[in-house]
């Protein structure tokens, strides 16, 4: 197969996924900390290249378009969002900011963030607002639950904490 088709791992995990730009009239919300982290990637990839002597001047060439894109995309991301600071008046309930600790059906925990599209990332913790099982939980409070359809078929989880504060 040609290397044109295939993705190579660029090694940097920092890096926050774009999603495409919201259609007009669409809100986009993210916590203070998605945008900070945002705006820090947008500082480095406008800054100098970290690894410019390690390359050919073709991949050079390759690399410094790819960054300049990236510069663009963040732009208009961080043009397009709204900041959501976290509500006093929404503790104990699940709403967008909040960290959900919850326990699936065999009993075992997961702490979830509920973030915004554009710095959603399971690994990491943070489930996008949009995702079925963010939806599910909106709203809830400590030891209600939720099932979810999954491909696997479907999982309860019950929520076992809900907080607001930095993690």
């Amino acid at each position: 197969m040609s290397k044109a088709f295939t993705k190579e791992d660029s090694g940097d995990d920092s890096v926050m996924p774009v999603r495409p730009r919201a259609s007009s009239g669409e809100k986009r919300y993210i916590t203070p900390e998605g945008y900070r982290a945002l705006q820090e990637e947008l500082a480095a990839a406008q800054g100098p290249d970290p690894k410019a002597g390690e390359f050919t001047e073709l991949e050079a060439g390759v690399r410094r378009k790819e960054r300049e894109r990236r510069v663009q995309e963040l732009a208009a991301v961080l043009e397009d969002v709204r900041v959501v600071e976290p509500d006093a008046s929404q503790a104990g309930r699940v709403f967008f900011g909040a960290w959900v600790e919850l326990e699936d059906e065999d009993g075992g925990p997961v702490r979830y963030r509920i973030v915004g599209p554009d710095e959603s990332d399971v690994k990491a913790g943070r489930l996008s607002v949009e995702s079925p099982l963010a939806r599910a939980l909106l709203g809830k409070e400590v030891g209600e639950s939720v099932v979810v359809d999954r491909p696997r078929g479907p999982v309860e989880y019950t929520v076992t904490a809900v907080d607001y504060a930095a993690s």
